[in-house]
């Protein structure tokens, strides 16, 4: 199947063309006007944007946010965990949990969230 494009007023047989290796990459200072949430105003200059983000304080995170989620380690949880083993190898058993079969007359399926 033969492709054509508009070009220049008339149709174009349409060519496939890889472009260079070597091709330049051009980055601008400008952009589409953005509202900067520190200090509400609008901006359409990346150096002044970045440059606002800074004087607060703040972190550009663009396409660079963290890929897994830092290790959460909560204080005293080990702790809690070693002496829940203790207390289970020396038969402690829990009091059982109130559950309820129907509701109404209605079969009640219960699921856990993970």
């Amino acid at each position: 199947m033969t492709k054509f494009i508009w070009h220049n007023g008339q149709w174009m047989r349409a060519v496939r063309v890889s472009r260079p290796s070597r091709f330049p990459a051009i980055i601008t200072n400008g952009m589409d006007a953005l509202l900067h949430p520190a200090d509400g105003q609008m901006y359409d200059s990346k150096s002044q944007f970045r440059r606002v983000t800074s004087l607060h304080g703040l972190v550009e995170m663009g396409n660079d946010a963290p890929i897994s989620a830092p290790e959460y380690k909560p204080e005293g949880v080990r702790d809690d965990i070693v002496q829940s083993i203790k207390m289970l190898e020396q038969g402690y058993q829990p009091e059982p949990v109130e559950a309820a079969d129907t509701l109404d007359g209605h079969a009640v399926e219960t699921r856990f969230l993970e």
